[in-house]
């Protein structure tokens, strides 16, 4: 973990928000996976073995894409960079500059949207595992739904600041549904007793 963490506080653009937004992601899924796995083992639970073991699938599957994604997040900055710093002395080598910048803020906005939407998942099937894991592990749940509720919000975020910037109506459109779908998943809904 130092290693990661040294890196994020070096004084150079990458890895940033957006590998951290996919770390918080990855390591929500990862505690789920753990209580899934601890809770499959018990005999207390043994009726819940099939949805445990489905979901200790699927976080596995979750941990590594963000893992993956954590990479993916900084070399998609990386590539920003890069484009920024194209020569723009000749109107072709300005089309030229334009097209990699779009280009890789494209990608810039893409990678932490499927890390947004992913996080809203795992939000969503952590709250559902506390019904069938043993109440002693609720807490890493718990702490599980606020790393991924955090990840996509910062995720999101992300996101945002990349679209700012492109120029592609229909594209800065998909990608805003998108963003809107997993934002209004996480505002908090109402409970029965607020509500009364």
């Amino acid at each position: 973990v130092t290693p990661l963490l040294d890196a994020v506080a070096a004084p150079t653009p990458t890895p940033g928000g957006g590998s951290v937004a996919a770390l918080a992601a990855a390591l929500a899924a990862a505690l789920g996976q753990m209580v899934a796995g601890l809770a499959r083992k018990k005999k207390s639970h043994e009726q819940f073995v099939d949805g445990l073991t489905a979901a200790v699938q699927e976080l596995d599957k979750a941990t590594r894409m963000l893992a993956t994604a954590m990479d993916r997040d900084a070399a998609a900055y990386d590539e920003v960079l890069a484009a920024f710093k194209l020569p723009k002395d000749t109107p072709e080598d300005e089309n030229t500059r334009v097209a990699a910048i779009e280009s890789a803020l494209r990608v810039a906005a893409e990678v932490p949207m499927e890390v947004a939407e992913a996080a809203m998942f795992l939000y969503e099937l952590l709250g559902q595992l506390e019904t069938i894991t043993p109440a002693s592990m609720k807490s890493d749940l718990r702490v599980g739904r606020m790393m991924a509720a955090a990840a996509a919000h910062g995720a999101l975020a992300n996101v945002e600041i990349n679209l700012e910037s492109l120029t592609d109506p229909d594209f800065v459109s998909t990608m805003r549904a998108r963003w809107e779908v997993v934002q209004s998943s996480l505002v908090p809904r109402p409970t029965a007793a607020a509500a009364s």
